[in-house]
């Protein structure tokens, strides 16, 4: 199911949909403001992720346990 809204943007904001447009990366301004909405789910996943590992260093945790540590001193690795 799909909804139609009104929008007031201002000119610089549809001048980044048109732009995006005229590039190619979108069919049209709908397609645009739709690609901004996978940007911004994008973004809140990677700082939910970000939190999730914040609180993992602070607590001390390892954020990636299955994985073998790297070796601190590089020296004599070919």
């Amino acid at each position: 199911m799909s909804s139609q809204i009104a929008v007031r943007l201002a000119d610089e904001e549809l001048a980044v949909l048109d732009a995006e447009v005229a590039s190619g990366r979108a069919r049209n301004r709908s397609d645009a403001v739709r690609h901004s909405i996978v940007y911004l789910e994008r973004a809140r996943a990677y700082r939910r992720d970000a939190d999730i590992m914040e609180r993992l260093v602070s607590a001390g945790q390892a954020i990636y346990p299955d994985l073998t540590p790297l070796p601190n001193d590089w020296s004599g690795i070919d």
